[in-house]
């Protein structure tokens, strides 16, 4: 939650560099880069640089994890944020706890009981009230964003499908340096003919950048990566809907967006939704029997 929190600031501050002529391409590879510089800096600092000698077949894992869950989800997602609303990127972006609980339902082993996909239905539910999306005047989607909107849901997704089997062997921090760095190997050639659109801005648009690659993706994705090894992917996903409830908050106190009775509605749902996610009612694994439970949850 703490993870989801920090990014439903993400629309907002993002929309605001792309006032100053940042591209989306520069914005997600610096955000990319600094952020993997500082996960290590943290690595160094507290001695942790030899837990970054892994087994290779925890690469299987953690290359992909980097180049869709954190390289294609970063371009389809702001470029959706440029494209659209930012209540229209927050619906296209949570179709992800959809793709989540099924995917690990068939390739994790993850138990798919009454409580989870009731919670799943409360989530997505609230998120469109939330958004506005029950006026279609709200969602103003051409087709082109509507299919990156629903790929940045998958490849956000992927990110808990990938890390899901290496949280519980290795540490958020060696994770998230592995996954940076492929990451922003993916990002910053795609980034290479926007770069100049990083020069000449101004001193608070330069500490907005580097708070959007320290803050909300080494901090918030350390969080949600601690989280996902003990919740499992598709909980840690539906926990995480609760992030365009506090975007929603912060326009209605920060930008003076209107208050309304569906918009509470919709919060009321969502936070309802991460509640039920944390039971374990029923749940059975694909083969039908009881999930196991992960030993540090």
């Amino acid at each position: 939650m703490a993870a989801a929190s920090t990014w439903g600031t993400l629309g907002i501050f993002s929309k605001m560099l792309y006032a100053e002529g940042v591209s989306f391409e520069s914005l997600v590879a610096f955000r990319a880069t600094v952020g993997w510089l500082a996960v290590v800096l943290f690595l160094i600092a507290t001695g942790g640089l030899r837990r970054l000698k892994i087994p290779v077949r925890d690469l299987a894992f953690l290359v992909p994890l980097g180049l869709v869950g954190i390289g294609l989800f970063y371009l389809f997602y702001f470029y959706t944020v440029r494209e659209s609303a930012v209540g229209t990127a927050a619906v296209l972006l949570y179709s992800s706890p959809a793709f989540v609980v099924v995917l690990a339902w068939l390739s994790l082993g993850e138990g798919l009981g009454p409580a989870k996909l009731v919670s799943l239905g409360l989530t997505v539910g609230g998120v469109f009230l939330v958004a506005g999306a029950y006026d279609p005047a709200n969602l103003e989607v051409t087709p082109k964003v509507l299919v990156t909107g629903l790929l940045a849901g998958l490849t956000y997704g992927l990110y808990s499908i990938f890390g899901r089997p290496v949280a519980g062997r290795l540490g958020p921090a060696v994770i998230l340096s592995y996954a940076l760095f492929f990451g922003a190997a993916l990002l910053i050639p795609a980034a290479i003919p926007t770069l100049h659109t990083l020069a000449g801005l101004s001193p608070g648009s330069y500490a907005l950048l580097f708070m959007l690659a320290v803050v909300h993706t080494t901090l918030a994705f350390a969080l949600y990566t601690f989280g996902l090894g003990r919740l499992g992917a598709g909980r840690a996903a539906i926990v995480a809907t609760v992030e365009p409830v506090v975007a929603g908050a912060l326009g209605t106190m920060l930008l003076g967006e209107d208050l309304t009775a569906p918009k509470v509605a919709g919060a009321a749902l969502v936070i309802s939704g991460a509640v039920l996610a944390q039971l374990r009612i029923g749940e059975a694994g694909r083969s039908g029997k009881p999930a196991v439970k992960h030993p540090t949850g």
